[in-house]
């Protein structure tokens, strides 16, 4: 019964495979756009990769743990009249802060949800080096990702996301966090009831630039 059901299952898949005509999202043809019906836009490169698997930051009494997933062939944010399949990124965040847990995202990655963005962390697009791209070998090595929390009611937060890439020092491959405040005081307002102030006023990141080390 088994053997029926996996090449049953095979089957599908591989004829929701055969509906798409698959390019390399990193390097999509100039005359396909990044949202066309019919397209599967895939990690060819296995860019994706490098940030899979747990990191963890520690400084002081204050701990950090992000957690990323490749999910292939997802669905993307539903367009009207639009039907395209993407690869992401996806993560979760755990805080710890003197001995407390204060947020715990983790189990989420573990939910088969149908589209990326319903992850509290998805990735966005690739984007250039500057500056701060610290050590960076190669072009467009940071991944731009949107960051979201439970309950916002706060404008404030409401676009919130980070960069991030990764690095080897000393022989340990570290992951670069770039999480600034790109809030603006005028911004602090509840957008479900604009007539009184939010609820949320603080988030469980605090911002800033963070090296986090791959953990078993």
């Amino acid at each position: 019964m088994k053997k029926y059901i996996l090449i049953l299952f095979s089957f599908f898949t591989l004829n929701s495979f055969a509906q798409f005509t698959t390019v390399d999202m990193f390097n999509v043809p100039s005359n396909i756009g990044v949202s066309e019906n019919g397209y599967y836009y895939k990690d060819v490169s296995g860019y994706f990769n490098q940030f899979v698997g747990t990191w963890q930051y520690q400084n002081g009494t204050t701990t950090y743990t992000l957690q990323f997933k490749k999910q292939t062939f997802i669905k993307s944010y539903p367009h009207v009249n639009k039907t395209y399949q993407r690869d992401y990124l996806i993560g979760a965040l755990k805080v710890v802060k003197n001995g407390v847990l204060i947020y715990n995202d983790l189990p989420t990655l573990n939910l088969n949800l149908t589209h990326a963005v319903k992850y509290k962390i998805f990735s966005m697009t690739r984007a250039e080096n500057f500056s701060n791209c610290y050590m960076c070998t190669y072009p467009n090595q940071r991944l731009h990702l949107s960051y979201s929390e439970p309950n916002n009611d706060n404008y404030a937060f409401e676009d919130l996301g980070f960069m991030m890439h990764t690095y080897t020092q000393n022989g340990v491959v570290k992951l670069r966090v770039d999480f600034l405040d790109q809030t603006s005081p005028s911004d602090y307002t509840n957008f479900k009831d604009p007539d009184s102030p939010p609820t949320k006023t603080s988030i469980f990141m605090d911002f800033g630039i963070f090296d986090f080390v791959k953990v078993p």
